[in-house]
């Protein structure tokens, strides 16, 4: 499956007033929770296939920026997006995405990116269109130094497009990592987007180059109003490391059906490490890499052993969604239910996001913003899986599934 989504969400909010707050965020200490019991389980069911009902997709992406200028808008665009992409899945090459006024996106991208159009009904109101653009000549260059962008293409109308964005100030620069709320505007959200982009900055006002050039128009960029390792910035950032995954993708239609007795395994591109409890396998965690970062989900207590759940058994737990290196967590609850020869499962990501370290301003603008910390918590996935009946444990196990807003 390839996956390329937006990260527009991005601090794509109105900044107000920063209040003064000193109190650091810190992830709330999670007591010990007792296993699952096994009176659950239907001791003749030990033999089921041990499945999973949740997927976890990754895409890589080699960077990403973007400019903010509602406050100056196009009558088309009110912001740009360059991502570079060099890696097998994708090949090499640079797109623009075209956040539009109506809410929807553009696509533009280098003929030789291998893109799949439908992956971008997750960035904000879905895609309006996508096209080819020669961008060899642009760059996205992201060191210790800052940024170097400078990319030039034509728009649907034909009309020329610049961005550029030249830093050129060497004081010392204290990235960190946040989870972007693109997924904020997405109204038929078709997995629950986790954009993590690390080593986080905005472009600084001074020693800097800021051109954003529509049909001979400049633009003025948005500014942030605070101020950032004391300096002030314009709204433009970047992540020299971003990671994307999709969390529960609506295009699974099956369960993953794993080993029943090893401690691990690997299905679908996904390591689960799972637990006995008794003479019945639970996952204990998901985790999925991409180059030398990867996301983790884990289940408190270890997912039931779901096939195997007696009729009328009902279990509850949470899960947690950490990155290496960190970016703060995601937190929620998941509910699993037998109904005859369905198990319905769901999960919420109930807790929302909890940023990790970073520097004091940061704080401050996650915490005076709480779309940054709770736009997860609209989101509720549900799914039913069909038990096999008796003796039939070969095959897929179908599953109906999908995200709602609430």
């Amino acid at each position: 499956m390839k996956l390329l989504v937006g990260a527009g969400g991005v601090l794509a909010v109105a900044v107000g007033t920063v209040a003064v707050l000193s109190r650091p965020f810190l992830a709330p200490k999670r007591a010990a929770v007792a296993p699952v019991p096994l009176s659950v389980y239907e001791p003749s069911a030990v033999d089921t296939p041990v499945v999973s009902p949740f997927n976890l997709d990754t895409q890589p992406m080699r960077a990403l920026a973007l400019f903010n200028f509602e406050g100056d808008p196009d009558r088309i665009y009110k912001g740009l997006e360059p991502q570079a992409f060099d890696d097998d899945v994708h090949g090499r090459g640079l797109l623009v995405i075209g956040w539009r006024v109506d809410g929807g996106v553009d696509v533009f991208h280098d003929p030789g990116l291998r893109l799949d159009p439908a992956s971008y009904a997750i960035a904000g109101g879905g895609l309006h269109r996508m096209e080819p653009r020669d961008l060899s000549g642009g760059r996205l260059e992201l060191g210790s130094a800052g940024a170097l962008i400078d990319v030039s293409f034509t728009d649907l109308e034909d009309r020329p497009v610049r961005l550029v964005a030249h830093e050129t100030d060497t004081r010392r620069r204290r990235p960190f990592a946040l989870l972007a709320p693109m997924g904020s505007a997405a109204t038929d959200p078709p997995a629950l987007p986790l954009v993590f982009v690390k080593d986080f900055y905005f472009v600084r006002r001074a020693g800097s180059e800021i051109r954003i050039e529509i049909d001979g128009r400049a633009h003025r960029s948005d500014t942030l109003p605070l101020m950032l390792d004391g300096t002030w910035m314009h709204f433009v950032r970047y992540s020299a490391k971003p990671l994307v995954a999709l969390w529960n993708h609506q295009d699974h239609d099956t369960a993953e059906v794993l080993p029943p007795s090893a401690p691990t395994a690997n299905a679908g591109g996904v390591h689960y490490e799972l637990r006995a409890n008794g003479s019945f396998r639970e996952i204990r965690c998901m985790e999925r890499s991409e180059g030398d970062q990867q996301v983790t989900v884990e289940f408190d207590p270890a997912l039931p052993h779901l096939l195997a759940l007696r009729d009328r058994a009902t279990v509850d737990g949470s899960f947690r969604v950490t990155t290496v290196p960190p970016a703060g967590e995601l937190t929620g609850t998941w509910q699993v239910a037998r109904r005859g020869q369905q198990v319905e499962v769901g999960a919420v990501p109930a807790g929302g996001w909890t940023p990790g370290d970073a520097q004091r301003t940061a704080r401050l603008l996650f915490r005076v913003i709480k779309m940054f910390r709770s736009w997860p918590t609209t989101y509720r996935w549900r799914g039913l899986i069909d038990v096999p009946h008796s003796g039939d444990n070969g095959g897929s196990i179908p599953l109906v599934a999908g995200w709602e807003r609430t």
